[in-house]
């Protein structure tokens, strides 16, 4: 679903809204949410954290290409192609929802180990896009635990906000590149 909405910029755009004004209402409501804290220092190390979750996406990818092949590749192709036709501003759209937005609501609310594994359960789920495309609920799943170790372990949103932003313009970035050239990856 959260997918969906990033597809063209006034999706993002109303998906980057509607979570910010949750999410920034729900941390006024909580007495100790974890602290944003915008930094050089702090966009340094979302570039890092987002360069270890690059690495290990290209991990799995690799992993799943060489376990389950053709089948694989084929999901792979059709997760690309819910992208196609997204433009550069509907790009900076979703990587702005993802990063400022979902990053409010989904670790921007409490440290509780509890709380950041509940919701990166509920983070993957809503990125679920058909039943075809269930491996890919998983994999959203295990990043929104990778962001919410981040967090827990740097205490710094704006880490998580920067690397989530990151991630998902590359993402979207490498699926522009696939459905441009017809490439399966």
């Amino acid at each position: 679903m959260l997918f969906l909405l990033k597809r063209t910029w006034l999706g993002g755009l109303a998906g980057l809204a509607f979570f910010a004004l949750l999410g920034l209402g729900l941390r006024h409501l909580l007495p100790e949410p974890p602290p944003i804290d915008p930094s050089w220092r702090n966009c340094l190390l979302g570039v890092a954290v987002v360069g270890a979750v690059l690495f290990s996406d290209l991990s799995l990818h690799g992993l799943f290409c060489l376990a389950f092949g053709a089948a694989y590749r084929r999901r792979h192709r059709e997760l690309a192609e819910v992208f196609r036709g997204q433009g550069l501003a509907a790009i900076l759209a979703g990587a702005a929802m993802a990063g400022l937005g979902e990053e409010l609501v989904f670790r921007g609310l409490s440290l509780g180990v509890c709380y950041l594994i509940v919701s990166a359960v509920v983070f993957g789920l809503l990125h679920h896009v058909r039943r075809s495309l269930w491996p890919f609920t998983l994999w959203a799943v295990w990043q929104g635990l990778l962001f919410a170790a981040a967090l827990w372990y740097l205490d710094k949103l704006s880490v998580t906000m920067t690397a989530h932003f990151l991630h998902d313009f590359s993402g979207f970035l490498i699926f522009r590149w696939l459905n441009a050239t017809k490439r399966v990856a």
